[in-house]
């Protein structure tokens, strides 16, 4: 189990067909992505952090036992900066810090649009105006520095994973954030939708 795919909320995501994923490794997913697949084939982990979204999943069908809420411990981290109250405080970072605790060396990680620059891209979410989204749920531009700054931080802290970031193609560099830290990497959806059949198979259990 060394890959690991997080899946994020942004819409850059619907470039890429979860269902191709299967068998590829292990898919961490956030919030109301199984509302997608009904028959809860996807995600293989469903992670979630805020009360409104975490008690519709309850009452769902989804298997408990593939639902994470994490701690609020696990929830809070000191960074080295004191300008985000809550620093983990989103479900596709804690998604990826469940992926790193259960032994995956390699994320791929995909609609974590916070890495696109213009905030009419980066803000947006698949499911806002559906139940348990709204004004509450949106990030602001600031949210979104502030992610990448602790996205800085965290891949530096786990300097032994590696972080690979699946992003629309823009046409220029200057259309993305940068993560100084040089266990980070990034691809097109193009890219990762033609070389996927060439990632090695692995065997998940949940």
């Amino acid at each position: 189990m060394m890959t690991a795919f997080i899946i994020g909320n942004g819409p850059s995501r619907k470039e890429l067909d979860l269902l191709r994923l299967k068998n590829k490794g292990t898919i961490f997913g956030c919030n109301a992505l199984y509302r997608d697949y009904p028959d809860f084939s996807v995600p293989d982990y469903l992670i979630a952090i805020d009360k409104p979204i975490i008690e519709e999943i309850e009452n769902s069908k989804f298997p408990s036992k593939r639902f994470i809420v994490p701690s609020e411990d696990e929830q809070h981290e000191d960074a080295g900066y004191n300008q985000y109250a809550r620093l983990r405080s989103n479900a596709g970072v804690n998604a990826m810090l469940e992926a790193i605790k259960m032994g995956h060396k390699t994320l791929y990680c995909f609609g974590f649009d916070f890495m696109l620059r213009k905030p009419a891209r980066s803000l947006a979410n698949i499911y806002d105006g559906t139940n348990a989204y709204g004004l509450q749920t949106r990030s602001r531009y600031v949210d979104n520095i502030n992610r990448v700054k602790y996205m800085t931080f965290l891949a530096n802290k786990y300097s032994n994973i590696k972080f690979i970031f699946v992003v629309p193609e823009l046409g220029n560099l200057d259309e993305y954030h940068t993560l100084n830290a040089g266990n980070v990497g990034g691809t097109f959806y193009r890219v990762f939708n033609q070389t996927l059949s060439e990632l090695p198979s692995e065997q998940v259990s949940t």
